[in-house]
């Protein structure tokens, strides 16, 4: 029993960690190029230029992620003159998932990226970070 409640402590804790940092990611792209931002990003999917000539590109991307439910097991065995006990965690599909998106908007002053704005979850958003 207590090495079924170890493991449960342990996914637990690989369950509750930290959201992504946005704000790094965010800040990664400070400075970047639009050469830079299309080839990690892609074509832009939507694009204006503001009243004192900054360029303002808009990127959008979309997943679903799939939840999945973790199944703690401990079993007993034996056999000619010894008992063994093993343990393991499967991990299985449960329900749907979850749609996400996030949206990042650069500005752009002389070929530099100046500004932005990003909507969307944390952790997802975080994902983009500049590498």
């Amino acid at each position: 029993m207590r090495i079924m409640l170890a493991v449960l402590v342990l996914l637990t804790g690989c369950a509750s960690a930290p959201a992504g940092d946005v704000t790094a990611a965010r800040t990664s792209w400070h400075g970047a190029t639009y050469d830079e931002v299309v080839s990690s990003w892609g074509t832009p999917v939507r694009s204006t230029k503001t009243n004192d000539g900054r360029d303002v590109y808009t990127w959008m991307s979309e997943s679903v992620t799939s939840r999945g439910a973790f199944f703690p097991s401990i079993g007993l065995f034996g056999g000619s003159g010894g008992v063994g006990l093993g343990t393991g965690v499967t991990m299985g599909p449960y329900g749907g998932g979850e749609f996400l998106r996030c949206e990042r908007t650069l500005i752009f002053q002389n070929g530099l990226v100046v500004d932005q704005i990003w909507q969307g979850p944390a952790d997802y958003c975080a994902s983009f970070r500049r590498r």
